[in-house]
């Protein structure tokens, strides 16, 4: 398994949820505060997979 990280509910008036980023993915990906994230659900082999870039 990768990095990871726990899920925690954004606030009590709202459906969202947020984690944090774990640093080794951060340096990874060059990710630096007010980038944008493109987030894209697909199937592939029967799972549900989470495919994140980050936009330049």
């Amino acid at each position: 398994m990768g990095e990871k990280s726990i899920v925690v509910r954004a606030s009590n008036r709202s459906p969202s949820v947020r984690t944090t980023i774990p640093e080794k993915i951060v340096q990874e990906m060059e990710i630096a505060v007010g980038d944008v994230l493109d987030w894209e659900t697909t199937m592939q082999g029967g799972r549900k997979v989470v495919r994140v870039k980050k936009l330049e």
